[in-house]
């Protein structure tokens, strides 16, 4: 009886060992890191819209190979970046989370884009990305672009393509853009800085190769996921 007393007390004392080495790094990163959860907890805060344009009975434009949905493609890729964003503390909201439109009933085009503008009102973001496809009369024309409307949006549509070029223009092109300026309604709904990125051209061969593999539209969300978050930190 004493022995098994003694044996049980033993595991007890290595549990209780066991558990205060797990729980004391997390503890003293918080208690005495009051600084990085302050910044995790500000960014919880801070809301950034994510727009996968298209959709439903508007499939935007199609792959020249693959024929693969443009509106499949902004899906896929906003759903990555919105983990990312929310991984990285921030409140990510989708203007729409299946293949469908965002307004209800029988597609209206009007209908789908005023439902996206409610749900970035709704959301009072920071920052506004929406996400699409290009296409081009030349094959040869690739790369990831950045279009704006606003004088409010500039600075972050700068940040944004410079930060595109440095990490997936130049290196794989040799050559960057710069963003463009139009009137572009998504880009026109909040006050907010909002941006299009046109993340491939899908009339490229190559640049449909690449959007089509999941590796690829990791990497690139990541590095939009870097620039926000660059943007908004600043």
């Amino acid at each position: 009886m004493f022995k098994v007393v003694k044996l049980t007390t033993i595991v007890y004392v290595l549990c209780a060992v066991v558990l205060v080495a797990a729980v004391t790094p997390a503890f003293v990163m918080v208690s005495r890191g009051g600084d990085v959860a302050e910044a995790f907890s500000q960014k919880a805060r801070t809301v950034v819209v994510i727009d996968a344009g298209h959709g439903g009975e508007d499939p935007g434009v199609t792959g020249i190979r693959t024929g693969v949905k443009e509106s499949d493609l902004n899906l896929k890729t906003a759903i990555v970046l919105g983990d990312l964003l929310s991984s990285a503390g921030y409140k990510a909201v989708q203007t729409r989370l299946t293949e469908g439109s965002t307004a209800e009933g029988a597609f209206d085009k009007d209908a789908d884009m005023r439902a996206r503008k409610e749900t970035i009102e709704r959301a009072d973001p920071a920052a506004v990305i929406s996400l699409h496809m290009n296409k081009y009369e030349d094959a040869s024309r690739r790369g990831v672009q950045v279009f704006y409307s606003t004088d409010t949006s500039e600075a972050f549509a700068l940040k944004m393509q410079k930060h595109l070029n440095d990490t997936m223009n130049v290196p794989t092109l040799g050559r960057g853009f710069e963003p463009i300026r139009g009137d572009y309604y998504i880009a026109q709904c909040t006050d907010a800085p909002s941006i299009i990125i046109e993340c491939a051209f899908l009339s490229s061969p190559i640049d449909e190769a690449l959007i089509t593999d999941a590796a690829y539209r990791l990497r690139l969300a990541g590095e939009i996921e870097t620039a926000v978050n660059s943007y908004l930190t600043e």
